[in-house]
């Protein structure tokens, strides 16, 4: 059965940390609704072993296993890596056919809060109806040159040295730009998610980073995947995106 006929939506998540966090508490909250998952990538993943892991080519397994847990990882791994890898582009679009969410993390950043993409970056797959870009609030107040992935381009992008300090203004920057967390959106839909918001020391820097976002024309949740309300905040906006 193909269903993506029946409306598969395609999850693309991009940016800093935090991605595989918010990946898998969509697993769990949607499985749960009864909706068949399936995680993957375009670049590389960490995972954990314990969950269950088909080869993106293995159809008979992958279904087995959705079938008995309600979501499966399907990708490719060589034995002995820490990281899966992103199957084959007509692999990764075959695989929406087997599931009522496809939730693909397309960017890397090695668990830092904050990036800039590179120019290879991200892979977001060009069915995805939807892409969720992702930053750290934790950033803020920090050295780039140690919250940063490529601290060097994000000081470029930001125009600052790599000894500064990143402001909340800097986190809106690089969310609304076209060559920051919209990179390669197009015409999809966009998400920002602001993870860890409760380390923030004033519920004020929250509400003028979500202020600004809106201002220009982007929705955005800030939140604390620690925080069962907040989770709740970004599972209806899953709810309202309309499937291609």
């Amino acid at each position: 059965m193909n269903r993506k006929e029946k409306g598969t939506l395609t999850a693309a998540f991009t940016g800093g940390g935090g991605k595989t966090s918010l990946i898998f508490y969509l697993v769990e909250k949607f499985s749960r609704q009864g909706k068949r998952v399936i995680v993957t990538t375009t670049t590389h993943m960490a995972w954990e072993e314990d969950r269950p892991f088909a080869d993106a080519e293995d159809t008979e397994e992958l279904c087995r296993l959705i079938e008995q847990y309600g979501y499966v990882i399907a990708a490719k791994h060589k034995a002995g890596q820490p990281k899966i890898s992103g199957p084959e582009p007509e692999t990764l679009k075959r695989l929406s056919g087997f599931c009522d969410l496809l939730l693909v993390e397309a960017d890397g950043a090695r668990r830092l809060p904050l990036k800039v993409p590179a120019v290879h970056e991200p892979v977001i797959p060009e069915f995805a109806d939807i892409v969720v870009g992702v930053t750290g609030l934790d950033c803020i107040g920090k050295k780039i040159c140690d919250i940063a992935h490529r601290p060097e381009d994000v000081a470029e992008f930001l125009r600052k040295k790599t000894d500064e300090p990143v402001m909340w203004e800097d986190v809106v920057k690089i969310a609304s730009s076209e060559n920051g967390l919209r990179k390669n959106v197009g015409e999809k839909s966009f998400l920002v998610y602001f993870n860890k918001a409760d380390v923030l020391e004033s519920s004020g820097v929250a509400e003028n980073i979500i202020k600004k976002c809106r201002e220009a024309g982007i929705e955005a949740v800030c939140g604390s995947l620690k925080k069962i309300m907040e989770r709740q905040e970004i599972c209806r906006k899953f709810h309202g995106i309309r499937r291609k």
